[in-house]
């Protein structure tokens, strides 16, 4: 076992630079953003201040008043993020 690593390790030690991949960090702020996971992203902000101001089951009961879960699952799975972002919309939620 450890002939086993001392032998990795000299092989990799060996290899150039050139050919260990390249690891660059993505910038995720230089990605273009889709409009529509930006609006239901910032219906989730508001729930998440609502949720550090007043805890946890506050948040989860106006989320659930505003956007019930099985309604978002089913605008989710039929018309994706911009479905959802629309229904938002069209209940003034996304102010």
């Amino acid at each position: 076992m450890k002939h086993t690593i001392a032998f990795l390790a000299a092989i990799a030690a060996a290899l150039p630079l050139a050919a260990w991949p390249q690891l660059t960090p993505a910038d995720v702020s230089q990605a273009p953003q889709d409009p529509c996971r930006v609006e239901v992203s910032k219906f989730e902000q508001a729930i998440g201040f609502v949720r550090q101001n007043q805890g946890n089951q506050a948040a989860q009961d106006l989320k659930e008043r505003l956007l019930p879960t099985k309604l978002e699952n089913d605008l989710l799975f039929k018309e994706g993020y911009c479905g959802l972002a629309r229904y938002l919309r069209d209940k003034k939620l996304n102010r």
